[in-house]
């Protein structure tokens, strides 16, 4: 009998959950990144290396700090400038970033992925 490995199932589900999402208007594109590999879909793909720093970026200081504070594991941060929004989950050992114009509703996407 073959059983069905429930992490690679989960991981299935948000790679499908990503497809959907990028065809949204509004979104720009997102960085998956796992221990292993990384899935970047963005609408253009010549700002791939600086989206990449900037998703690192807040993900390690965020991490920095909470482990100064010592406040726990952060899992949701949102990032906003004038122009657009950075939405950043840890979802099954994933850091997922999700680029969006800044008037995309963050929180249906982060309904929708949790």
């Amino acid at each position: 009998m073959f059983v069905k490995n429930s992490k690679t199932s989960n991981n299935e589900n948000l790679q499908k959950k990503l497809q959907e999402i990028k065809d949204q208007e509004g979104i720009i594109g997102y960085i998956l990144r796992s221990s292993k590999s990384a899935s970047i879909d963005l609408k253009d793909p010549t700002k791939m290396i600086e989206y990449a720093v900037l998703s690192s970026t807040v993900f390690d200081t965020s991490n920095d700090l909470t482990n100064t504070l010592q406040i726990g594991a952060v899992t949701t941060i949102l990032v906003e400038s004038e122009k657009m929004k950075l939405l950043l989950m840890n979802i099954n050992d994933n850091r997922l970033s999700i680029f969006m114009e800044k008037n995309v509703d963050h929180n249906k996407l982060y309904k929708n992925l949790k």
